[in-house]
């Protein structure tokens, strides 16, 4: 006790030292194994957390599409269907409804041409009228129908042109004339004409159409001329002796229509 007495303050820093000299042993050992505490944890979570290993993309279809932009498709809005070419229907005679399609029967392709006249041009000599003479004119293909009738027509030397000629020579005695030489005004055309013998020309036609589909007939037909039928109208562009040509207004296609004249 004595020894403890006389040597306290030795005895409490030898202590002191010895746990110091265990803490120094002890702290790298503690460093070390929290180290490796921490390792293990991260390594874990990186395991955890870690996204999957991701593949290249595949754009090949995306770059085809792209490239299917610089030529695009031509759009074919003809052929069989409805999306500009409505189909239309048409009540028949007995009220039953048959389906029209352009260029299949049922339409233009239905109409009937069932004559066709030609339309004449005609002068004829009348007799010495005053100091000049006087002719019959018929116009058959005029645009009037006034235009159409048969008309008096004068002319002489003195005034040799009116509306439709111009007399250019009287044959014979003048009070008993034999033939004339006229000039048609419209075409230029010399003619000439005869007490005896008038001149007769072809100027066009018209034509009897009927659309038995819709029991519809047209009488004196003519160039020009409006048809309406099957839900459209139709214009007559031309008229000759074996056929009628028509065009729709709708889609300005154009038909044919033969003339089977039965011998």
């Amino acid at each position: 006790m004595e020894f403890l007495k006389n040597h306290y303050e030795k005895v409490v820093l030898g202590v002191v030292l010895l746990a110091l000299a265990g803490v120094a042993v002890w702290l790298p050992v503690k460093i070390q194994s929290d180290k490796q505490v921490v390792a293990g944890t991260l390594a874990k979570y990186d395991a955890i957390t870690a996204p999957p290993k991701l593949e290249p993309l595949d754009i090949s279809k995306a770059e085809e599409t792209s490239k299917q932009k610089d030529h695009p498709p031509t759009a074919d809005f003809s052929g069989a269907h409805n999306l500009v070419n409505p189909v239309r229907w048409i009540k028949t005679p007995d009220g039953a409804f048959e389906k029209h399609v352009d260029g299949e029967a049922g339409g233009a392709k239905r109409l009937q041409v069932t004559a066709i006249k030609p339309l004449s041009f005609i002068v004829k000599y009348d007799k010495v009228s005053g100091a000049g003479y006087s002719f019959l004119v018929t116009r058959e293909a005029a645009e009037k129908a006034p235009d159409r009738r048969p008309r008096i027509f004068y002319a002489s030397p003195r005034a040799a042109k009116n509306e439709v000629f111009t007399l250019h020579d009287v044959r014979g005695p003048e009070d008993n004339p034999i033939a004339f030489e006229l000039e048609i005004n419209e075409t230029s055309e010399r003619i000439v004409v005869s007490n005896s013998k008038e001149y007769v020309a072809t100027n066009g036609y018209s034509a009897e159409i009927s659309f038995p589909l819709e029991k519809r007939n047209w009488k004196e037909v003519r160039a020009k001329q409006p048809l309406v039928f099957a839900g459209d109208t139709n214009i007559v562009v031309d008229i000759n002796p074996s056929e009628v040509i028509i065009r729709a207004v709708s889609n300005e296609k154009t038909t044919t229509i033969p003339f089977n004249a039965v011998p």
